[in-house]
């Protein structure tokens, strides 16, 4: 009988972290019911290449479903800002780096702050199947079990779906799809061929809702929703890399 854990690998660290560096910053924003678990490994990969790097732990995450249902996406994106705020004090140029919701909170920060060197964005969840049923259904219940849990990857977080925060996200995704014509930063969009969390098309819609005359979106075959964890982290490493060093 396999036993269902609430909260997936209490063990590993997903607190809010910053590693100075030299004067350019990298911005990385975790997703939905996550911890900084999932960025850690592209933030040291970064910070070894001298780049400093900050990754908080968005509000109301990495405790209890709970305290996630008490909390708005305007308080995701002010633990954002905040840590924007941070890195331009230490830093000359700070690019936004975000997966999944995280990736949403990476395109308002974008949007807000026209001088961002480059924005990336890996599975941004701006089309999620079933996720409008949050509006109706939070009122009534606190959360329902996520399907296809994979407790083999190093993922940390919740193996639930907090339905008042699943709320909050459908309305970030509505902020997000009226600014993105506002976006001009060079952009370089990740969207894995195996993702099953939320919908690919939510990468076109990106690629083609902002108005950066520098934008990509890069395929990536064997992946699935997290990227940043995933098998072909190697190949996203080298290809952040290469974006930060070009601009």
């Amino acid at each position: 009988m396999t036993t269902f854990h609430l909260f997936q690998h209490p063990d590993l660290d997903g607190s809010t972290f910053f590693w100075p560096g030299n004067t350019t910053g990298v911005l990385l924003l975790h997703g939905f019911t996550a911890t900084t678990v999932e960025v850690r490994p592209m933030a040291s990969f970064l910070h070894d290449f001298g780049y400093t790097v900050s990754g908080p732990l968005l509000a109301g995450h990495g405790h209890s479903p709970a305290e996630m249902n008490q909390v708005s996406w305007r308080d995701w994106l002010n633990s954002a800002e905040a840590a924007y705020q941070g890195l331009k004090d230490h830093c000359d140029h700070v690019f936004v780096l975000g997966e999944s919701m995280g990736g949403l909170l990476a395109l308002l920060l974008s949007a807000a702050h026209p001088d961002i060197a480059g924005t990336l964005v890996f599975a941004p969840a701006l089309i999620v199947p079933g996720l409008s049923a949050a509006e109706f259904l939070w009122p009534f219940k606190s959360y329902l079990p996520k399907k296809n849990v994979d407790e083999t990857m190093e993922w940390q977080g919740f193996n639930v779906v907090p339905l008042h925060a699943a709320s909050q996200l459908r309305k970030l995704q509505r902020v997000v799809r009226r600014e993105l014509n506002t976006i001009a930063t060079p952009t370089l969009i990740f969207q894995g061929k195996l993702d099953h969390s939320i919908d690919p098309l939510s990468s076109l819609a990106v690629l083609e809702g902002i108005r950066s005359t520098e934008k990509e979106l890069m395929w990536m075959e064997e992946s699935t929703h997290c990227i940043l964890i995933d098998r072909q982290l190697p190949d996203v490493e080298v290809a952040c890399l290469d974006f930060i060093r070009s601009h």
